[in-house]
């Protein structure tokens, strides 16, 4: 079961990966707070934006005539984003915002985009609902607008109320990302959803259709990829296992999210290190899931440590074996996300690699190459 620390760890990571997040929580629980206290700690703008009592304009824009056509100004509370560079936008009540309101948030949530005015990459979308047992007037979250969230469960220990009251309410600790292992780490990820995706195609896109998971995450390519991005940085902030479970199970659903990691725990890879210090030598496995996942796993550890023997121990030995079992697509996927770390590397293309990756090598061009 998620911990009081697990869950605040998760919503750090989420704005950390700049993807849009709700909580879901009774009135009182302290969501507004925590959010606060992030947004404070890292320095970020914060606009509170009621929307139960909000129009769709204030989302969408005020339309007004402008040289001969329509234009749609921008609201206070997105002029003051922008102003700022960016920051924090804090949806309250959007469960209680009527479906008018929800369909005037899918484009500013997915596209930061709101009337004519873009707002910049640096603004992050949290907003904050209540379950709809106890929600007063509420509407279920629209699937596309679900989708476009990662759901956490807000609750707040008994003791945790205790403690604050007797002793003074901590203050919330935020992990701080490794920058500089994210875009690996990412790129990771992405391969390990891609082979999870490989073995278990259907669940690349399943729409809610019971009453009871309206609302809520569901699995859609666009969910996949947040959860990719969601579990790289958790595991660049090195959080809990409970708020790495936590954030992929608010991307895609938790069934989804289960089978994901019964997948990987059970994925039974080559060691890459070693591989690479043995000159790229290591046996793959059969199937074309984990050829994948040892893909993604190779692009990773050379990109966060790109030396020119652990290059061509990867392009020469790993890859060239991925081709002889018949993967080449899957080699040249994998050298294109790495190329720019072994071009700087200065490494050395062995002939069988050159004759695999002729295509790449004639578009991208600037590899070295053995005579």
């Amino acid at each position: 079961m998620a911990t009081y620390d697990d869950r605040c760890q998760a919503l750090a990571v989420t704005l950390a990966a700049n993807v849009p997040v709700i909580l879901w929580g009774a009135p009182g629980v302290g969501k507004t707070s925590v959010v606060e206290q992030i947004a404070h700690h890292h320095g970020w703008h914060l606009e509170t934006v009621i929307a139960s009592i909000s129009d769709p304009t204030d989302f969408k824009g005020m339309p007004r005539e402008h040289e001969g056509r329509t234009a749609f100004s921008p609201p206070e509370w997105a002029v003051a984003i922008e102003r700022n560079g960016g920051g924090v936008v804090f949806l309250d009540e959007i469960s209680t915002a009527p479906p008018s309101v929800q369909a005037a948030l899918l484009r500013p949530v997915l596209s930061r985009v709101v009337g004519d005015l873009a707002l910049p990459a640096q603004t992050r979308f949290v907003a904050a609902a209540n379950p709809p047992e106890i929600a007063a007037d509420g509407w279920d979250l629209s699937a596309p607008l679900a989708n476009r969230f990662v759901h956490l469960t807000w609750e707040v220990p008994a003791s945790v109320v205790s403690d604050g009251l007797i002793f003074g309410f901590a203050p919330v600790e935020v992990p701080s990302v490794d920058e500089a292992a994210v875009d690996a780490l990412v790129e990771d990820a992405a391969m390990r959803v891609g082979a999870f995706l490989r073995a278990r195609p259907e669940l690349a896109h399943r729409m809610p259709t019971a009453t009871a998971d309206q609302g809520v995450a569901w699995p859609s390519p666009r969910s996949w990829e947040t959860a990719a991005r969601v579990a790289a940085h958790a595991r660049a902030a090195r959080v809990t296992a409970g708020a790495e479970l936590m954030l992929l199970s608010g991307a895609v659903g938790a069934p989804a999210a289960r089978e994901f990691l019964t997948w990987e725990r059970n994925l039974d890879l080559p060691d890459i290190e070693k591989a690479l210090g043995d000159g790229g030598v290591l046996e793959l496995p059969e199937t074309p899931d984990r050829i994948v996942a040892v893909c993604g796993s190779l692009v990773a550890a050379v990109v966060s440590d790109p030396s020119r023997d652990r290059c061509e121990a990867a392009v020469n030995g790993v890859l060239v074996a991925v081709c002889r079992a018949g993967h080449t697509d899957l080699a040249t996927v994998a050298l294109r996300r790495m190329a720019e770390s072994v071009r700087q590397s200065k490494a050395v293309l062995s002939p069988e690699a050159t004759g695999f990756f002729a295509d790449l090598l004639a578009r991208m061009g600037k590899f070295r190459r053995a005579a």
